[in-house]
């Protein structure tokens, strides 16, 4: 007996058999034509307008909200509260039910299992979500929020910035859900974000997020600043993003007790990685962000760090096509450096198979497609990195006689463990850090906006005035605030002159003097260094590290240590000028300052050398 009615079998085949009890077998085959043919119209229909089957999946679902571009659930950062108005949402589906063929990298969210995504101001329903690999059974989009429809976030001096609101499903025009599968406009000061997966008829599994606007930061790196030094500072403020693709300049008001009209300085957010991509239709997909896998190194100096992979992964073989992936990131926060180019030189035992040169990627990841043709040691030279001779580092391996691929995966969290400067750690987004520094210099005479100078005085009170016009609630949106830093300075009488012979002298004053009242600076000009000295890059590196504060006072005394041991400097007895008596126990500050200077490249290795040696014979430094 086939059952086609909609009741229970048992019940149905209970009235069958009365009904022959009581009817001919004629009118049976009427009433049986009858049944098949209200089932067709019927049910059909409903089918046809849901999508749904009538196989049931089994649940056993899991949805996550990902603060971090990630393919792995152990490895997703949660977040659903505080969520900026234009961010990426990284989301991730555990669906090992719909991971029906393990050779292909599938998609869920069609008709019969849509997934709609709304916030406050939009909905879009019917997105898909794509498998992050073959036979992974998790499945993930990014969800981009972009904020209300020409919204300004920003409008000081050179600038306006205004958010795209769009909302637009990009199914059809070749972009992967894992670059974005959803583009959706968000309501002004806060919402919420939602995304629902109908993944069988009338069953849902549902996450919600709330996006807000915030308050802005602003900040001076110290409190304290000589008249000489660098300022530096930073303001932080999520509403000001807008695109992964325009790291736009948002300008600031600095100014002093003497000059109140002040300057306008620029700041910038800091990028953080780049995001998946979907090359062609058929999925062929390039992590964005080094591999797992990848094999590492720095280029001499350490500036650069770089990563390379294959994809697929895996042994090495012969006859089998790869695509070798290049990443450079800067040596030391590690964080991905676009506009990457360089040469590129193939070996394969100990024979130079191939040259790429002048090789340029946007993106800032390189591509070369390679396949070997026999086995052997093999090695890949990459040189001239950013046009910068010298900037070389090189690969070896084995190729096998047959290859054993594996599925690459990729590298988890923007930095390295240890490497993330601590102001960068808990400001992390998919595409950039809520951290924008800035900088300006200071002189007594004008202010100059083009010099990006503030005119100060001794004694004067510096500022940092941001206006931020997104505040979240209780503010509404018509209210602004100026948030304003505070720093001081003061003029300890050192400074730098132009000649060749000495960088460090005072300029005598009643009060101030530059570090200890038990030195005598009044003494005899000190000997210059030889003209034609050289420095080492190591030595630049450490001091730039040591200005910035990432490094103490003895490791940067060991470059100088150096630079004595190889009579690069030298004082004679004739030279010292220090008293017995002085006890200094840490690097004044003002020479911190000068060692930045000079690894940004104000300075020479001469001037920087004579200043040490002036520092050495006034028993500032010892070695």
């Amino acid at each position: 007996m086939v059952h086609l009615s909609n009741e229970p079998f048992p019940l149905y085949s209970k009235q069958c058999f009365r009904f022959h009890m009581a009817k001919s077998m004629g009118t049976i085959a009427i009433f049986a034509f009858m049944v098949i043919l209200t089932s067709t119209i019927t049910i059909s229909p409903v089918l046809a307008d849901t999508g749904f089957t009538n196989v049931q999946k089994s649940a056993g679902i899991i949805m996550k909200f990902c603060a971090n571009e990630t393919f792995k659930l152990q490895d997703c950062n949660e977040r659903y509260e505080g969520i900026g108005w234009t961010d990426r949402v990284n989301v991730l589906i555990y669906a090992p039910g719909w991971n029906e063929d393990d050779d292909k990298i599938e998609q869920i969210g069609t008709t019969s299992n849509p997934i709609d995504v709304y916030t406050d101001a939009n909905r879009v329903n019917g997105v898909e979500f794509t498998e992050t690999g073959p036979d992974t059974g998790i499945f993930m989009g990014v969800v981009k929020l972009t904020g209300a429809m020409r919204y300004t976030v920003h409008d000081t001096f050179l600038t306006t910035v205004k958010t795209p609101g769009m909302t637009m499903d990009p199914d059809g025009m070749n972009i992967s859900a894992h670059d974005r599968a959803v583009m959706i406009a968000t309501s002004t000061q806060d919402g919420r974000l939602t995304v629902d997966w109908e993944y069988n008829e009338d069953q849902h599994v549902y996450k919600t997020a709330y996006y807000t606007w915030q308050m802005g930061q602003a900040e001076f790196h110290k409190d304290t600043y000589d008249v000489n030094e660098k300022v530096t500072f930073f303001i932080r403020d999520t509403d000001l993003w807008k695109h992964h693709r325009e790291f736009f300049t948002n300008y600031v008001k600095v100014y002093s007790d003497s000059d109140k009209a002040g300057i306008f300085v620029g700041v910038q957010f800091v990028k953080d990685m780049d995001h998946a991509k979907i090359q062609n239709a058929v999925y062929d997909r390039h992590l964005s962000e080094p591999a797992a896998s990848s094999l590492t190194k720095y280029t001499p100096d350490g500036e650069w760090k770089t990563y390379l992979w294959t994809e697929p992964g895996g042994v090495i073989g012969v006859d089998q096509d790869y695509d070798f992936n290049l990443m450079v990131h800067d040596g030391l926060t590690d964080i991905h450096e676009m506009g990457l180019s360089y040469d590129m030189d193939i070996y394969l035992n100990g024979e130079l198979i191939e040259s790429r040169n002048d090789q340029y990627w946007v993106d800032g990841q390189g591509v070369e497609p390679i396949r070997f043709d026999e086995r052997g040691s093999a090695k890949i030279v990459v040189s001239n990195i950013f046009d910068q001779p010298g900037q070389e580092v090189n690969f070896s391996f084995q190729v096998a006689p047959e290859a054993i691929l594996e599925e690459v995966v990729p590298r988890h969290g923007s930095f390295e463990v240890g490497s993330t400067p601590n102001y960068f750690v808990g400001y992390e987004h998919p595409h950039y850090i809520n951290y924008l520094p800035g900088e300006f210099f200071m002189t007594t005479g004008d202010s100059s906006q083009e010099q990006n100078r503030l005119r100060v005085t001794n004694g004067d009170t510096i500022y940092i005035e941001y206006e931020d016009i997104t505040l979240p609630r209780p503010y509404t949106t018509a209210d602004s605030m100026e948030i304003v830093a505070r720093a001081l300075v003061l003029d300890t009488g050192v400074h730098m002159v132009s000649d060749d012979s000495e960088i460090f002298v005072e300029t005598p004053r009643p009060t101030v003097t530059p570090v200890s009242s038990d030195i005598d600076m009044s003494k005899p000009t000190i000997t210059s260094v030889s003209t034609d000295i050289a420095i080492p890059d190591w030595v630049k590196k450490n001091a730039m590290w040591w200005s910035d504060g990432q490094i103490n006072d003895p490791d940067f005394a060991k470059g100088i240590e150096y630079l004595v041991q190889e009579n690069i400097i030298s004082v004679s007895a004739a030279e010292e000028i220090v008293d017995e008596d002085v006890n200094i126990t840490s690097i004044p500050m003002w020479v911190r300052n000068n060692a930045g200077w000079w690894s940004e490249g104000h300075l020479t290795d001469v001037e920087f050398a004579n200043g040490i040696k002036f520092l050495m014979a006034s028993g500032l430094i010892k070695v």
